[in-house]
């Protein structure tokens, strides 16, 4: 994640989970690929080989051998490897042609996608947290001092403890409004506070309070420090403050498109006017409806969708930590933030006992925790080439794109990590530095982002599908999930109404797409050969004047051969 705070925003969850096309006709300002690309080499591969190839020293061209008599498939790739932070996003359009009229080509098309992703207004606030966090982080005068250590004696607020605290007045957080409340419930990691002045239906009851707080002693703090490190202790308190209250609520006063949730601001880890000088997640509180603008929020769904907010939220309170205020650094890079806290919840999808959720009307934690994860993946495999993955600095995060982070720092765990499931060594390694981003990501795992991104959006696609036979090196498959299967299981259909999502269309004769290439993200093609299936030739330029590629897309082929 780059430099701020994080909003956990979504629709509520609801109780889940059992376990463009450019033209088509061939461009007359540019020579057929077969001609373009004649002097080049051709790509032979076996089935089950990938390729993973740099289109700008051959200008563009990917030559794919004639088929034998079983016939040929490949699944190709195109990406952009481009994992450097921009303020609008690393992007530029591509023109993909192929020469030869007898193939195949399945390309992943914008369909209904778009139209149906689901928007979220909230990121604005949490963009708008990000870029406050960065300027005073920013600012030296700000930090408060590296400390190596919370102090050696540590004073948990008394039971009934009356505090004031500057709480974001609106989505701009271009103002603060102090709220005045108490605490309710005192854990041995965990104080809950609860505003003094909420709305009183539905009421927050000690049980509730208790239920948060014990949730996070119990296995929220210990799967996040084991997983990420340890978290400051800025007011020498010995706890981290939960904050519930209707301020909240009302940073999105209409909520058709969803809702704040819960979020961290690094800002109050600093100094300042509007510091709070603690470690403080802020939350929402049960609130009546607001006609045609808000549906109401009962006492269960407050507490059922902040148990995973609150996992999320806690590895940004330990990222700050441990790259800003131990190391003097910047906040982690927005993409690998973000992928870094939706990992913390597959984790608790993972340790928590499913008897903890099956309580609460859940059908497993995997629903409760990761089931928003295997939502926005989701929504992100419907049109991959439309999103990013290295999300810009100046936009917000969609959800979509946070269901690729987690995609591709899932997939990354899976293929460097001793332990692959839980992968504790490797995220540890990635938090507890002053590196950020991509460097952080290669220097910890030792692989090359270029390599990787292709990589990962194969293995999207073949997973744990019947395409794929024994692959040499075991890059294209995720080893911790089996992520299609979840997808196309009947009893998640209507989560998932279109099975698997990752559906490209066939092309049949010329083809020609114009798109767009997002940093970190790709478009996905099948090229089918029939028996003895004449050769294919391929090439990709910037626009049909025959420009190359724009150089800071880093573009690659991924290429594979699956029959």
């Amino acid at each position: 994640m780059g430099p701020g705070p994080v909003t956990k925003t979504r629709a509520l969850l609801p109780l889940l989970l059992a376990l463009g096309c450019g033209g088509t006709g061939p461009n007359e300002e540019l020579r057929p690929p077969s001609e373009a690309c004649a002097s080049h080499p051709v790509t032979d591969l076996a089935v089950g080989e990938h390729s993973v190839l740099d289109p700008a020293p051959v200008d563009g061209c990917l030559r794919i051998p004639a088929a034998g008599a079983g016939g040929a498939e490949h699944l190709l790739v195109l990406a952009s490897t481009n994992g450097t932070r921009s303020p609008n996003g690393n992007k530029g359009p591509f023109l993909l042609r192929a020469s030869n009229p007898l193939i195949a080509l399945l390309g992943a098309a914008p369909t209904a996608a778009s139209a149906l992703r689901r928007a979220d207004p909230a990121r604005a606030f949490d963009r708008t947290l990000r870029r406050l966090e960065a300027e005073l982080a920013a600012d030296p005068d700000r930090h408060p001092g590296m400390r190596t250590a919370p102090p050696a004696v540590a004073a948990a607020p008394p039971l009934g403890d009356v505090k004031s605290f500057k709480v974001c007045g609106s989505l701009q957080c271009s103002g603060f409004v102090t709220v005045t409340a108490t605490a309710r419930y005192i854990g041995q990691r965990v104080a809950v506070y609860l505003d003094n002045d909420v709305p009183g239906n539905d009421p927050l009851q000690d049980s509730d309070l208790a239920e948060l707080g014990i949730a996070f002693d119990t296995y929220h703090y210990p799967i996040d420090t084991t997983a990420f490190g340890r978290e400051s202790d800025q007011d020498a308190n010995g706890v981290v403050i939960i904050l519930m209250t209707d301020a909240v609520n009302d940073l999105t006063p209409d909520c058709a498109n969803g809702r704040v949730v819960g979020y961290f601001f690094g800002g109050d880890l600093l100094t300042g006017s509007n510091s709070n000088r603690g470690e403080i997640f802020y939350t929402l509180v049960p609130a009546p409806a607001i006609p045609g603008k808000c549906s109401a929020i009962t006492r269960t769904q407050a507490v059922n969708n902040l148990k995973p907010t609150l996992i999320h939220e806690f590895q940004h309170m330990i990222s700050f930590n441990q790259h800003v205020l131990l190391r003097g650094g910047s906040s982690e890079d927005v993409w690998l933030n973000e992928a870094l806290s939706h990992f913390g919840e597959e984790l608790g999808g993972r340790l928590i006992p499913d008897a903890e959720c099956t309580a609460d009307g859940f059908a497993s934690c995997r629903a409760q925790y990761n089931g928003g994860n295997l939502l926005d993946a989701y929504d992100y495999l419907r049109d991959p080439g439309a999103e990013y993955m290295v999300f810009p600095n100046a936009q917000q995060g969609s959800l979509a794109e946070r269901g690729a982070v987690w995609l591709f720092l899932r997939w990354s765990l899976d293929q460097f990590a001793a332990d692959t499931v839980l992968a504790t060594a490797l995220t540890r390694s990635l938090v507890q530095t002053s590196q950020t981003g991509v460097n952080n990501l290669s220097s910890a795992t030792g692989g090359s982002f270029a390599l990787m991104v292709p990589q990962w959006l194969l293995a999207v696609y073949l997973d744990d599908g019947a395409e794929l036979p024994a692959e040499p090196t075991g890059r294209l498959r995720y080893k911790s999930w089996g992520l299609r299967a979840i997808w196309t299981n009947p009893q998640n259909a209507p989560l998932f109404p279109a099975g698997f999502p990752l559906k490209p269309p066939s092309l049949s004769g010329s083809f020609s797409r114009s798109d767009t290439l997002r940093a970190g993200s790709g478009h996905h093609f099948l090229i089918v050969q029939g028996a003895g299936g004449a050769a294919v030739d391929l090439q990709v330029r910037k626009n049909p004047a025959g420009a190359a590629l724009d150089a800071v897309l880093q573009a690659r082929f991924g290429l594979v051969r699956i029959r």
